[in-house]
């Protein structure tokens, strides 16, 4: 992939919030380097040290973004520790953040190439503050490679990224093992059964479904849309983002099932 000065779409993501200056310390920084960037937020609103949260939103948006995009993503209740700060070079685009699993199944999707760590002290604004590697190496370092930069330089290659603790989920007959890879705004339930998976599964349209989390059991219904079960009931059916979702018509389905990312599963159809 070429890194050169046509890179200049870079994309923020982080648990910040908009209230204080953080997420403008960071656009500043890049834009210090190399003024004229074009810089979208992906989302600020993820959950604070939320990993899971924050790993999902970049696997689902990134590859809608053109060839060659930066992508920040700094979700780091590790900040300070051994944790590595890194760039990812992909196929399609590059990462920076922490080494801490946020990236992992991004960088999969856009086509992983190599790893890198960040060492080399000129990649980090001096002196860097201890507590906010997001502006003073996450987003220097895009600034950087923006400006022409290239990721080899930020350091040392390395053989392999850390990973979520998640395990694959599994159909078995007509009972389906998974984890919940995110719950939306709308309280929406989304699995880690991806659309090739889902196209195995023995059920029609309209055919219940009996869903137990940790600590409840709940009854659904299969579907393709929201609209196919009233008002109140449980739909399973797959979703906008490729996944199989649990959604609950004009309601909550993370309330009424009583989970959260990482929560196992079990669906009998």
């Amino acid at each position: 992939m070429e890194v050169a000065c046509s890179l200049t779409v870079v994309t923020l993501l982080s648990d910040f919030g908009l209230r204080d200056g953080y997420v403008a310390q960071m656009k500043g920084t890049i834009l210090d380097l190399r003024s004229n960037a074009v810089i979208t937020d992906i989302s600020h609103d993820v959950e604070r040290h939320n990993i899971p949260m924050g790993s999902f939103i970049l696997e689902t948006t990134t590859p809608y973004f053109p060839k060659g995009t930066i992508h920040v993503a700094v979700v780091d209740p590790g900040v300070g520790n051994a944790r590595k700060a890194i760039v990812i070079e992909c196929s399609t685009g590059l990462f920076i953040g922490p080494d801490n699993g946020l990236m992992a199944r991004a960088s999969e999707k856009l086509g992983l190439k190599s790893i890198y760590q960040i060492r080399n002290q000129e990649f980090q604004r001096r002196p860097p503050s201890a507590t906010f590697h997001g502006r003073d190496i996450f987003a220097y370092v895009a600034g950087l490679i923006a400006s022409g930069r290239r990721p080899e330089e930020v350091g040392p290659k390395l053989s392999k990224l850390e990973k979520l603790d998640l395990a694959q989920p599994k159909l078995s007959g007509k009972n389906l093992s998974c984890q919940v890879l995110h719950v939306d705004v709308f309280g929406n339930i989304i699995t880690d059964v991806d659309e090739n998976m889902v196209r195995k599964i023995p059920a029609s349209v309209g055919e219940g479904i009996e869903i137990r989390s940790p600590t409840r059991t709940l009854q659904a219904q299969y579907a393709r849309f929201y609209s196919e079960v009233d008002d109140g009931a449980t739909a399973v059916l797959l979703g906008s983002q490729g996944f199989l979702e649990i959604a609950v018509r004009e309601g909550n389905a993370r309330d009424k099932l009583g989970v959260r990312a990482l929560d196992k599963l079990e669906l009998r159809f």
